[in-house]
Formats: C-alpha cells, structure tokens, sequence
C-alpha cells in the first residue's frame, strides 16, 4: 500500500495538495513567517512549518519540519529533517532523487525521481555526513520506497510514498515539492 499526493498551484506558496490525482484537497501551502519559511496547513486541523534554515544555517536541498502543537502550551516537535536530500526515519536512512538498485541509468536522465531506503548505510548518525561525504553518496543506490514527477507548477508534483513512511508523507510529499519548486 502507498499514498499519492498531487500537489499544484501557481507559486510555491499558493499550492494545495489533493489525494491522488483528482482527489479531494487535503491540505494548502502558505508563505511563512520569513521568506526561507511555509506553513501547510491540512484540513484536518494539523499544522507543520517547513524552513530552509536547518539547525540555524541555509542549505541547498534542505528542509526541516516542524509539527505545531494544538495548543501554546503544546511544544513544536521536529518531524523531518531533509539535508541535501537524505533524511533519516526511525532508524533508516532515505534519499531524495535516488537512482534505485535495478533500475538502468538511462530512466534516470527521464523518468521519476525515487526517494529510496539505504539499507547497509554505513552511517548512524547525520552529523557524520559532510559536504564530500554527501556528494559521493548520489552513487549509492537503495530500494525504491517513493516515487516522484513533475514540477507542481502546471500539472503538479505526484508523490506516492509506500506505507514504511506513512505518518511523514503529508510533510515529506510537500517538502519534495518545496525543494524542487523553489530550489
């Protein structure tokens, strides 16, 4: 089982994210408090706010992602973190725009990007990840668990995310949009 996102709309931060393709609006994308921030708001009361500005410094490639709680009193919880298109989940690393295991190199000049797990990922930590490190990790290849086309200006972004990642692909389908849209 996955989830598929189609997310459109003529700016970055005027776009609204549907269920599938021709499926009801589930949520939309606002400008954030400054111009490196946007807020999605989900129809059903949820809120996270989506920054370039990871742990205090600009990156390319990089979002991080808070949940709002319902409440003041609530504190705000980092969901996701994206750096450079490599996130970690639980205890398994992903990448962004990763050429999976079996596929030729070829699909990936013209077809979808992946978002693949890195199993046998030598590292345990993000931190350990520096900007040489990072670069020559685009030549690892991992197992397909996403699937992503489009820019979302005009036909939108599709994103299906399989079920291993089903409580962060709301925010991780958006912040696929957000890197790509506006990098």
């Amino acid at each position: 089982m996955h989830s598929e996102y189609v997310i459109k709309g003529p700016k970055p931060w005027e776009a609204r994210v549907y269920l599938g393709e021709g499926g009801k609006e589930i949520a939309e994308i606002k400008k954030g408090e400054d111009q490196k921030s946007f807020k999605l708001l989900a129809k059903d009361g949820r809120e996270w706010v989506l920054t370039k500005s990871v742990h205090g410094k600009f990156r390319p490639f990089s979002i991080s992602v808070v949940e709002r709680g319902k409440d003041k009193d609530q504190t705000n919880n980092e969901i996701l973190t994206i750096i450079e298109h490599i996130f970690r989940h639980g205890d398994k690393f992903y990448m962004l725009t990763n050429h999976p295991e079996g596929k030729h190199w070829n699909e990936y000049l013209r077809g979808s990007r992946y978002i693949s797990r890195l199993d046998n990922f030598p590292y345990s930590n993000m931190h350990e990840l520096d900007y040489h490190i990072k670069h020559k990790l685009r030549r690892f290849r991992g197992k397909p668990v996403g699937e992503a086309s489009g820019l979302g200006i005009h036909d939108g972004h599709c994103v299906r995310i399989d079920n291993e990642l089903k409580d962060i692909s709301l925010p991780l389908a958006v912040s696929s949009y957000l890197l790509y849209s506006t990098a």
